[in-house]
């Protein structure tokens, strides 16, 4: 690990620490309290926030970011682009063939009397849960965010914008902590693989020749 980057050694571990809370959230306490306790924070400035933090995992930053690295880092589009559509494969697989048909927040708690807050003017999906499609593209795409910004505080905050990302899912009632945190080690892992069979490779194969 010491040979990739600094801002990706720090991005893994900031991303393995997340995984390490969530799974621990999600095994310690019954789904209603996870969800309940973060709808319980709600504020007008939280709405817009966890609002703001999703719309970034949406169509138009990902692909905003891709021409940046058209102009600015050409030889990582396609690596890029390729952790991209193998996250959303992966994403979508899962959630249309593997747990098709497992219910969000909405659904899951349809028969209980607490009164659920949503966010006014954010549609509450009701289907195919597990796992996070927006948490896998903001991990994929903050980790590569990360590698263009080179320095180990900058790989830190865009783990902690991806974790805003999957944070924002539950406060918006969109899915159980549980599903972004399958929905990161899949962005994640995406983003790796793409990198390492095609970036880290020709680096290590270029200091080292002979190799």
């Amino acid at each position: 690990m010491n040979q990739l980057p600094a801002s990706i050694r720090s991005f893994i571990r900031t991303w393995l620490f997340f995984e390490v809370i969530v799974w621990i959230y999600s095994l310690a306490f019954h789904r209603f309290d996870q969800v309940r306790w973060i709808n319980e924070w709600h504020q007008p400035i939280l709405d817009h926030l966890f609002r703001f933090f999703t719309s970034l995992a949406e169509v138009f930053l990902p692909l905003l970011f891709a021409v940046f690295l058209y102009f600015k880092q050409r030889k990582w589009v396609l690596p890029y682009l390729g952790s991209y559509l193998l996250s959303t494969l992966i994403t979508q697989g899962l959630k249309h063939f593997v747990f098709e048909g497992s219910l969000r927040p909405f659904a899951y708690f349809r028969d209980e009397t607490y009164a659920w807050y949503t966010v006014p003017g954010v549609f509450i999906n009701e289907f195919n849960s597990m796992p996070s499609g927006h948490t896998a593209a903001a991990w994929f795409m903050f980790f590569w965010m990360a590698l263009a910004a080179k320095s180990a505080r900058w790989g830190v905050f865009m783990a902690c914008m991806a974790s805003g990302v999957a944070l924002s899912r539950v406060y918006l009632f969109q899915h159980f902590p549980v599903d972004t945190a399958v929905g990161a080690i899949i962005g994640v892992l995406s983003s790796v693989t793409l990198y390492y069979l095609t970036i880290f490779k020709k680096l290590a194969n270029e200091s080292n020749p002979s190799a």
